[in-house]
């Protein structure tokens, strides 16, 4: 078999892919260590606008963070704007499915945007309108079922988590784990 790269992330004891893989599951895998992100990559990066920030928007932020990629954050609830506000985050009361919202939060330069709010009608109505507005953005969008996921793909997100599918994709893991563990971790 060929030799092909797939990019992860190594964090709490698994790797996680950042793209699709056409693997089977329990497909065997080698992984190596691979260099630091190219920084021009970075460097040529405009903003991103995160829309929601319950806490897959605070650890989406948490990368953007690290890497000193300039973001702003679309919010429902005006106490966490007013709070993270006084933090000095960039953020803004708004709902991300209104054009008016996509425009303020800049979607016109924004280079990513990521849907992390809870609410599919929203991620859905987003997406439609962000692509429309900004044909080249690069669109993650968030939602509870793999139907609405297929819908959201449709609609031009470019890539979708499903939680139903992260659901059953952890409890494959830590059952696997469990299975393929020592006698005495299998008591743990």
């Amino acid at each position: 078999m060929d030799s092909v790269t797939y990019r992860g992330i190594f964090r709490s004891g698994l790797v996680r892919l950042l793209e699709d893989a056409p693997w089977d599951e329990g497909t065997p895998v080698e992984v190596s260590l691979a260099e630091a992100p190219c920084v021009d990559v970075i460097d040529q990066m405009g903003h991103v606008i995160i829309a929601g920030f319950g806490l897959a928007g605070r650890w989406v932020a948490e990368i953007f963070d690290r890497h000193g990629i300039d973001y702003i954050v679309v919010e429902q609830n005006p106490d966490t704007v007013k709070r993270q506000k006084l933090l000095g985050k960039k953020i803004i009361l708004g709902d991300i499915s209104q054009e008016p919202t996509l425009i303020s939060a800049g979607i016109d330069t924004a280079d990513i945007l990521a849907l992390t709010v809870p609410d599919e009608q929203a991620v859905l109505k987003a997406t439609k309108v962000a692509r429309q507005l900004r044909p080249g953005i690069y669109i993650i969008a968030r939602t509870t079922y793999a139907s609405s996921g297929m819908e959201a793909a449709q609609l031009g997100a470019d890539a979708v988590v499903k939680a139903e599918q992260a659901v059953a994709n952890h409890f494959y893991e830590l059952l696997l784990r469990k299975l393929h563990s020592t006698p005495d971790e299998k008591r743990m």
